[in-house]
């Protein structure tokens, strides 16, 4: 349910046209209100979004796929969100292994650490 594309502008233009008419053909329904077109150069903003009128259009970034792409310090504030919201889960834990250790560490090891791993495997320049 999930689609990506890259290129020049017209190019992605004709691409989003195109997954909106044939999309519903074969099951997939595009929402313009969940999409994010991020662009490389912010100067451009005003014209992608004419461009696309329906989309959420950025030249920050955007979360995608569970990851970050976007600009350095984009992601480095997504980063740190992330990692606010692991202290929490761990003081959470930490608060259960109390009286319930092997919960704890079944939460700690089966959750927590599987986020981890995967925001550093997928996003760059962040471990």
């Amino acid at each position: 349910d999930d689609s990506a594309g890259a290129g020049k502008a017209d190019q992605v233009k004709e691409w989003w046209e195109a997954l909106k008419h044939y999309g519903p053909r074969i099951g997939y329904f595009p929402q313009p209100g969940k999409t994010c077109l991020i662009i490389k150069d912010p100067n451009k903003l005003e014209y992608y979004k004419q461009l696309f009128p329906d989309v959420l259009v950025t030249a920050e970034g955007h979360r995608y796929l569970g990851s970050f792409i976007g600009t350095k310090a984009a992601t480095e504030l997504y980063v740190k969100e992330k990692v606010d919201d692991w202290v929490a889960d761990i003081n959470d834990i930490s608060t259960a292994a109390a009286s319930e250790p092997q919960l704890a560490f079944a939460g700690y090891y089966f959750g927590i650490t599987k986020k981890w791993n995967y925001l550093m495997r997928t996003t760059p320049d962040i471990a």
